[in-house]
């Protein structure tokens, strides 16, 4: 693999002064795998619509992005005793995994039944909390988890990561029947309530998925994650308690979480977390852009539209994360009712007869599609925020991706050379697009040199988020541009067939439910030919990854 050092001088005209920014691709940092999003709101609006606006809406979020993880907050109850409320569920996660079916499904278990909850009185007003008072609790607690991995596995599907609880670090107003820090019981001491769901809950639950008495269908380990906190500043509080106070509550932990509802700009905090938490993953697992008037994104008042404002904020608060050892990003909320709602990605009303998608959709898919999935992080030394720029290159495919926002009102322009131990490097080419007031990812730029080039000028226009895909190599290449490498599928008496531009490395199979038929790896041919296609039969989805893109195809299938 080669390694270049890319130098981009950044300078901001009108008197601004000169900002410079150093990118390095011998130093790649954590693998980012793609977007994550909720879907357990307002879906009595998605199927309030008819079928085809289903799918295009199904289509919108889980084919047109690389969304990794989808993610489920079910209400107080069993499966047993709504499975209407279940199987909405069941519907919609199946119906993303007929476009991509390797998507994760993580599971909320935050909101308790009501049976494993008793009366708190604070203040004079009654809330229902957790019993901790029952010395077996957390084998009730695990019994529920159990119930709820059950109830998907019985439909076909598996539960990949177990998010255990939710936001416990949120100080709210008590309200209603619900007050946030006294749910986890103990009266109110939260973390230590926490801690023992980690420490008592989650190991009973793992010993029942172990028992093939208990789990005699085969339901799947999940990675467990939290804390799934409020803020960054949350999640260092609490990943320092576990540490100290409940070191087993630590261990169980898989992936660490954290939301940006709160702080979500301040590197800082996210360079503390990396500092605590070792070589597991890290995720931000809930947020969304433009929540509060600048204190998510720390951007102040702006003079633009709310949407504009909104897809600045989500380029300052996405790049931040990821900059700062994040490798999986999720957004809030897939569908919301309304003309402008920065919760959701796209608008569904009730029966609506087309799902629209908000102008910050186009930004997200921009920020977590552009670049193919688990590309590299790229280090750099900057002298301004690293919520302006965050750069992809993943090993396989040579073309570099720099995502750059303008927060300011006038142009920035910048200056790209490539340096590899101090030779210039060429660029063959560099393809653009943008998303501003007048644009929603529209194409800017297309330029194929007609001899290398040792370097290029871009100028990013005010409040604008560009992505930027400069060509290291024979082609420029993106996740986004499937449709100009198509494999060629063919079907005949003798199996399947598929012939590809380029190197063949992954081909699998799948039902509708999800279910995999088969998965071949390391194929590393621009041909493949499987013979045994003919003991499947009904309509099956094709899943191809080559060497620079990845596809999804159905066919159907008469044995």
């Amino acid at each position: 693999m080669k390694f270049y050092c890319i130098v981009l001088t950044l300078l901001v005209s009108l008197g601004l002064s000169a900002q410079s920014l150093t990118v390095n691709l011998d130093d790649p940092q954590q693998e980012f795998e793609g977007g994550g999003v909720s879907v357990s709101l307002f879906l009595g609006h998605h199927f309030s619509m008819n079928a085809e606006n289903q799918d295009k809406a199904v289509r919108l979020i889980n084919e047109d992005i690389n969304m990794q993880y989808l993610q489920d907050y079910p209400d107080e109850r069993y499966p047993s005793d709504d499975p209407p409320y279940f199987q909405r569920r069941v519907d919609y996660f199946k119906a993303a995994k007929a476009y991509n079916p390797e998507i994760k499904i993580s599971m909320v278990g935050n909101k308790f039944p009501d049976d494993l909850r008793t009366d708190q009185v604070v203040n004079g007003n009654t809330y229902r909390v957790l019993d901790t008072d029952d010395p077996e609790i957390y084998d009730k607690l695990a019994d529920w988890f159990f119930q709820l991995f059950q109830y998907y596995k019985d439909n076909d599907l598996e539960i990949e990561v177990f998010n255990v609880v939710n936001e416990p670090d949120l100080i709210n107003p008590c309200t209603g029947g619900s007050c946030r820090q006294y749910e986890y019981g103990y009266d109110g001491d939260t973390k230590k309530g926490v801690a023992l769901i980690f420490s008592q809950a989650v190991p009973k639950f793992k010993a029942m998925l172990n028992d093939p008495t208990i789990n005699t269908s085969g339901i799947k380990m999940p990675l467990i994650m939290g804390p799934s906190s409020f803020s960054p500043n949350g999640c260092l509080t609490y990943i320092k308690y576990f540490k100290e106070n409940y070191p087993e509550a630590w261990d169980q932990i898989d992936i660490v979480a954290v939301h940006q509802y709160g702080n979500g700009a301040r590197s800082d905090l996210f360079q503390d977390i990396l500092g605590e938490i070792g070589d597991k993953p890290f995720h931000q697992s809930e947020t969304h852009a433009a929540k509060g008037a600048g204190g998510i994104d720390d951007l102040g008042n702006l003079p633009v539209s709310e949407s504009v404002r909104t897809v600045l904020s989500l380029s300052r608060i996405f790049s931040t994360a990821v900059n700062n050892g994040v490798s999986a990003w999720y957004y809030f909320m897939n569908n919301y009712p309304g003309d402008f709602q920065p919760p959701g990605l796209i608008q569904v009303a009730w029966q609506s007869d087309n799902p629209i998608p908000y102008k910050h959709y186009y930004a997200y898919k921009q920020l977590t599609t552009a670049q193919p999935a688990n590309s590299s992080v790229l280090s750099y030394e900057a002298d301004f925020p690293s919520g302006d720029i965050v750069a992809f290159k993943h090993p396989d495919v040579d073309t570099l991706y720099v995502q750059i926002a303008n927060y300011l009102s006038v142009n920035r322009k910048i200056t790209i050379s490539l340096d590899n131990g101090g030779v210039s490097e060429p660029m063959l080419g560099v393809k653009a697009e943008r998303t501003d007031d007048t644009r929603n990812s529209e194409e800017i730029l297309n330029e194929v040199y007609e001899s290398p080039a040792s370097e290029i000028e871009f100028v990013t226009t005010p409040y604008s988020l560009s992505t930027l895909k400069i060509g290291l190599g024979s082609t420029i290449t993106s996740v986004g541009e499937s449709q100009l490498r198509q494999p060629l599928i063919s079907l005949s008496s003798e199996g399947l067939t598929i012939e590809s531009e380029t190197a063949i490395e992954q081909v699998a199979a799948y039902l509708l439910s999800g279910k995999r038929l088969f998965k071949v790896d390391d194929i590393r041919s621009n041909k493949y030919v499987n013979t045994e296609m003919n003991q499947y039969s009904g309509l099956i989805i094709l899943k191809v990854q080559t060497i620079d893109n990845q596809f999804s195809k159905k066919i159907y299938l008469n044995k």
